[in-house]
């Protein structure tokens, strides 16, 4: 059965539009029409935004037991949510959405528990509320103070949702929930494992190509914060190497479909796959996983904890670096042959990186500039290289300009 959505806000927070906007870049979501008794507003279709019908109508389904969840939110004005509709979009795979007030959206999360993901959103303050309220043209300025004042208390139940966003840029809050809402709702998972130290475009291209390759609905980089098999000498720290990992992510061309993880930060070291593996099919029931690898991890796969069973249970995927010796891969790997083979590597890059830490210390500006330069062309999500170039621009515009160092 499909997993379900549940939005809800206070009146005139832009609920419906994210659900809207979610449903056009996810078309496994279908929304759930809900029941009311109130009459349609504005440009409201029945069957479409709401399934309009008689307060009479709506007490004989509450009777007959059609609502999974109901509620008199405003004396004489009825919601409920209609439970075949959620059986028809279950039922065929699909992901149901909900568009409920929060009191339903509450009572919704405690009926379907995990297999619910809860968002509550938000306008950036009351003032804002107003003014959205006032500009729909819908409401007169009494039922307006009405819904101002129902919002404030609903603000006070936030933190019974999964998540909170605040609507105050709606691009921002689509992009938002989105990345929340696309691992939820995956049904298959590539974990990409690495240290990514750095991530560079490298990266990006294979997590972009998996996708576009539809070997999975969700590619997450998985940044390890050591490798109990490698040195860990030259290793950044690992939250910077997180935070780089995540924006390359949201820099991709799929920034819902590829994520960055940290979740091998929290569980004990050393960090094994096969315990990250478990960590999250307990976490996630019902996803299937699959790893993708660099030729270089693949080689030494044989060697992981308990890799007959990694091997036996998850697909492996393996992209080949240039001049890889395919014969160190083991058996039941699949090589992503047609995987775009670039000649970048992190190691390259760390080279790179301390080429300009010695020339910047020798005084050779221009030589530091061209390799933090490479670095950047290669890694744009370096920050170290990039606080070099800018130092090394300041030196050189200062240089360029003091009349005494001509």
């Amino acid at each position: 059965m499909g997993n379900l959505l549940i939005f809800s806000a206070p009146s005139g927070s832009g609920k419906t539009t994210i659900v809207r906007e979610l449903m056009a870049r996810f078309p496994q979501i279908e929304f759930s029409v809900s029941a009311t008794s109130r009459a349609p507003r504005g440009s409201e279709v029945d069957g479409r935004d709401y399934r309009f019908v008689t307060p009479e109508e709506f007490r004989r389904l509450a009777d007959e037991g059609a609502f999974v969840e109901w509620e008199e939110v405003y004396p004489g004005t009825c919601y409920g949510t209609l439970r075949g509709e959620v059986e028809a979009i279950r039922e065929r795979g699909g992901v149901c959405a909900f568009d409920v007030d929060v009191v339903g959206g509450v009572r919704l999360k405690g009926i379907f528990g995990d297999d619910a993901l809860s968002f509550f959103v938000m306008a950036p303050s009351s003032g804002e509320l107003r003014r959205r309220l006032e500009g729909r043209g819908t409401d007169s300025p009494e039922n307006i103070e009405r819904r101002l004042a129902k919002a404030a208390a609903e603000t006070e139940r936030a933190g019974e949702f999964d998540h909170i966003i605040v609507n105050d840029d709606l691009a921002r809050a689509v992009d938002e929930a989105s990345r929340i809402v696309a691992p939820f709702i995956a049904g298959r998972v590539m974990l990409y494992f690495g240290s990514f130290n750095p991530v560079h475009r490298g990266h990006v291209a294979v997590a972009e190509w998996a996708v576009d390759r539809g070997l999975a609905d969700v590619v997450v980089m998985v940044v390890s914060p050591q490798n109990p098999s490698k040195e860990a000498d030259g290793l950044a720290p690992e939250l910077e190497r997180f935070e780089a990992a995540q924006l390359a992510a949201a820099a991709s061309r799929h920034p819902w479909a590829i994520q960055a993880s940290a979740v091998e930060m929290t569980l004990p070291r050393p960090s094994y796959t096969i315990d990250t593996l478990r960590h999250l099919s307990a976490l996630m029931p019902g996803k299937r996983f699959s790893i993708l690898l660099g030729g270089d991890n693949a080689a030494g796969l044989a060697r992981w904890r308990e890799a007959d069973r990694i091997l036996g249970h998850y697909p492996v995927y393996v992209y080949p670096r240039p001049g890889d010796d395919r014969a160190k891969y083991p058996a039941g790997v699949e090589v992503l042959e047609d995987a775009p083979l670039l000649d970048i590597s992190s190691t390259r890059i760390r080279a790179l990186l301390d080429s300009g830490r010695e020339h910047y210390r020798a005084g050779r500006f221009g030589d530091a500039a061209n390799d933090f330069a490479r670095v950047r062309e290669l890694s744009p999500w370096s920050t170290e290289a990039a606080g070099y170039l800018s130092m090394i621009d300041d030196i050189l515009s200062y240089r360029n300009t003091d009349l005494i160092n001509p």
